[in-house]
């Protein structure tokens, strides 16, 4: 009897230091979770201001330079497609 009550003394040893590492890795699970939520959101703002510097670049080069039709036109989809980033920006930072 003695070892069967130190094999089920040992046993449950084992399942508490189980559940307590088990504890600690669901903390450290969510805790990470939560640290890629904030590094998403901080590369979403980093291209968020990579695009908006773009376009003040494409701004000033247009400002600067007589470009050719072709060339207006790319630059005026660039444009649109910037004024729609933003837009889409906008909505997500309003909800």
């Amino acid at each position: 009897m003695d070892t069967a009550e130190q094999h089920i003394k040992a046993l449950q040893q084992k399942m508490l230091l189980l559940a307590k590492h088990q504890r600690q890795l669901v903390k450290e699970n969510q805790q990470l979770k939560e640290d890629v939520e904030v590094y998403k959101e901080q590369t979403r703002a980093i291209k968020q201001e990579m695009n908006i510097i773009e376009m003040q670049n494409a701004m000033l080069k247009a400002s600067q330079q007589h470009l050719t039709d072709k060339e207006k036109k790319e630059m005026e989809k660039k444009l649109q497609h910037f004024i729609a980033e933003i837009d889409r920006c906008i909505s997500m930072l309003s909800r």
